[in-house]
């Protein structure tokens, strides 16, 4: 009986903000966003986690001994890293493990550094009032400071601005001429 010969099993390099962006177009497929939205973001992000890492640890029990500082092993050792494995985790929605794989981790720890992450991000975006409603109430409230700093309120969609009239010519609906939908789009072999 042959022996089947498995192939070594070779590590496959997780994906760094700085060999991302040097592919055109690859952050805006992992993350949604581009390179110049995800510049203006990162300032923010690296204030909240600052911020929070000063008061938490990364399992976010309460901070008592020392300060934060990231380890040369880090997974994620830049903020840029760190943003863009929480905007890829959540444009993409895959499951821990896969996460994890692809940033060269465990699910364990892929789960700790997500949920420390979107903490995060949630008080960046909270801090610059992007954060979206989650409820009828906060949107009401959303919408109603909008107005007041606004003055008149606008359309929630660009679609429910009144247009002008259309000016393509209008189409004849004799039905004679026309047929507006049929019951199958195959005849049945009864009918000839």
């Amino acid at each position: 009986m042959a022996q089947r010969l498995i192939p070594p099993v070779t590590e496959v390099p997780m994906p760094s903000y700085a060999e991302v962006i040097e592919r055109a177009g690859s952050l805006q497929a992992l993350t949604g966003l581009t390179t110049q939205e995800f510049m203006a973001l990162l300032p923010h992000f690296e204030h909240a986690f600052l911020a929070y890492m000063a008061d938490h640890t990364i399992d976010g029990q309460p901070r008592t001994n020392r300060r934060y500082s990231t380890y040369g092993t880090s997974p994620l050792p830049t903020m840029a890293d760190k943003l863009l494995f929480i905007l890829t985790y959540l444009k993409q929605n895959p499951i821990q493990e896969v996460q994890g794989q692809l940033f060269g981790m465990s699910q364990a720890n892929a789960n700790k550094w997500l949920h420390l992450l979107h903490t995060v991000l949630n008080q960046a975006l909270a801090r610059q009032e992007l954060l979206p409603a989650r409820t009828t109430g906060e949107l009401a409230t959303l919408l109603t400071s909008k107005q007041t700093k606004e003055g008149t309120t606008s359309p929630l969609f660009g679609m429910m601005v009144l247009s002008d009239p259309s000016i393509a010519r209008g189409m004849l609906k004799s039905s004679k001429d026309i047929t507006v939908a049929r019951r199958s789009a195959t005849r049945s072999k009864t009918s000839s």
